[in-house]
């Protein structure tokens, strides 16, 4: 079943974010500055309901590539790039508080929710560290 484009819609909403400059959907070049948004799984069943009504998640992971220091140790560098990403996890939890959601079409989209409380760093080299937060759209959707 195709998903309504609701990768399309994910990358547009996410888009807005001030934090974001170089957003790219599921494939990102290994460049300081760039976020990649990767869905995790798609359209996990919760449940039915009588009229053919089923509640869905979405998991999807939003990656951001920060420049690192690691020639000084304790550089508060690292520190200050770690708290960026944080800024973007505040975002999108605003967001769900203001019920500003992507626009799933067809859906009504119950809840938005960030999944871990701090950024993960998922990787690095001599230049970039990945931080990674992982996040959920709950979403109702009549089945075809």
């Amino acid at each position: 079943m195709i998903q309504n484009n609701r990768n399309q819609a994910l990358q547009e909403w996410l888009a807005q974010s001030p934090y974001i400059t170089d957003l790219y959907f599921n494939f990102t070049p290994t460049e300081a500055g760039v976020t990649g948004v990767a869905p995790i799984s798609g359209e996990t069943v919760l449940k039915r309901y009588c009229g053919g009504w089923a509640l869905k998640e979405y998991d999807f992971g939003v990656i951001q590539f920060k420049p690192i220091n690691t020639d000084v140790p304790n550089s508060s560098d690292n520190a200050a790039e770690m708290y960026s990403v944080d800024l973007l996890m505040d975002w999108i939890k605003e967001q769900a508080m203001l019920r500003n959601y992507p626009a799933f079409e067809g859906c009504t989209i119950q809840r938005l929710e960030v999944l871990n409380n701090m950024p993960v760093v998922t990787g690095q080299d001599d230049e970039v560290a990945r931080y990674m937060c992982q996040c959920r759209v709950t979403y109702l959707e009549k089945e075809q």
